[in-house]
Order: structure tokens, then sequence, then C-alpha cells
């Protein structure tokens, strides 16, 4: 075998390879806004894992609705009960984090997630478009994509 045709065949093996990690093992992802200051920061890459999804509350999860992209934190899981009262989040009635959150959103009263539903916040609560609003609102796990393993810098 010529060393061209070698070559072509180890560039589409290599490719084949790429695609296979890249569709379903592991993605690499940039960060892309402020909605997740301080933990990541605009530009920085991450990779996230796609298999065997075991979503825990505080994961940063990769999430895919309406053709977007976004990756944000998960406050609440299945069968989670949220609020946001007074600034603040509040998850199965226990105070959550000493975030000041400027704008509750659609979060008027408390809300029970169903077993398949995870509510999803920025960590810089007040730049980020998030559950408590209808542009993210509360997602799905089908929605999930992924889960971040890496941060570069880390």
């Amino acid at each position: 075998m010529n060393k061209k045709i070698r070559f072509i065949i180890e560039i589409l093996i290599i490719g084949i390879i790429v695609f296979f990690i890249n569709t379903f093992l592991f993605q690499l992802c940039f960060v892309r806004g402020e909605s997740m200051v301080p933990t990541l920061k605009n530009g920085q890459v991450l990779i996230a894992k796609k298999f065997d999804l075991q979503i825990k509350r505080n994961d940063i999860v990769v999430v895919k609705k309406d053709g977007k992209v976004i990756i944000k934190r998960a406050v609440g899981i299945p069968n989670d009960r949220i609020n946001i009262l007074d600034g603040y989040l509040y998850v199965n009635g226990e105070k959550f984090d000493d975030r000041y959150i400027q704008d509750s959103g659609n979060i008027k009263d408390e809300i029970t997630l169903k077993s398949n539903e995870y509510f999803i916040l920025g960590d810089n609560r007040n730049a980020s478009i998030d559950s408590r609003f209808d542009e993210i609102g509360i997602i799905t796990k089908k929605n999930i994509i992924g889960k971040i393993i890496f941060k570069e810098g880390e």
C-alpha cells in the first residue's frame, strides 16, 4: 500500500475515533458569557462526560434546550421542592446558599420537581438566564447532554 493511501486511511480512522468519543463519551465545551462566574470564566475550556449520567445536586451540567447549549449548576434534582424567597434559594425547605438573588423570575411560590426534572441556575445568579425564566425553565433529563468532569486550570 502506498504512503498516500495509508495516510488517508489513518486520518479516517482517527476521525472516526474522535467522532465516536465526542458523540458518545466526552465533549469539549467552551464557557460563553459570565453566568457561571466565579466558578467558570468566559472562554474557559471544559470536558463533559456524556455517558452514565447520574446528576447530583451541585453538579455542573451541559444542557441543550431549543437548540442552545448552556452550562449551569443543577441545584434542584428530581422530587426536590424549590423556592426563592427574599432573595435566597431554598431546596426542600432549607436555605441553599448565601448568594443573593435579585430576580426570582417565575418562581413566585414553591415548586416541586417531577421525577425527571431539574432546576438549574448560573453561579452568577443575577447575570444568568436559567430555570427561573421562560427561556430555559425547568429542564428534563433528556435535555442534559453532559456533566462537567474537567475544568481548564484545575
